[in-house]
């Protein structure tokens, strides 16, 4: 239990690593989370199957997402590649 726990306040905490994205190319890797730095419009979120996700998440299909907003994913997956057409954000990693 207490790994769990200690798991889960990495978490977070952010101590699993960020990565800031302020442009319009795919970036790829593997996220759990991200949060809406500056106002943005998400063109394609893909899971770690390459499915894109937007609408699974509530998001819609071309969503634009005030700042402040977090966006999760459900346990067992990850975002592999998010790109957007505008603004910025911060990626959590898994």
């Amino acid at each position: 239990m207490q790994e769990v726990f200690s798991r889960s306040l990495d978490n977070v905490a952010g101590l699993t690593g960020s990565y800031f994205v302020g442009n319009t190319s795919a970036n790829t890797g593997s996220w759990r989370a991200f949060v809406i730095n500056a106002e943005a419009v998400v063109s394609a979120i893909l899971d770690h199957e390459g499915n894109d996700i937007k609408s699974a998440l509530g998001l819609g299909s071309n969503p634009s997402l005030a700042a402040g907003m977090l966006i999760t994913v459900p346990k067992g997956t990850y975002i592999s590649s998010i790109t957007l057409t505008s603004g910025s954000i911060v990626l959590y990693g898994v």
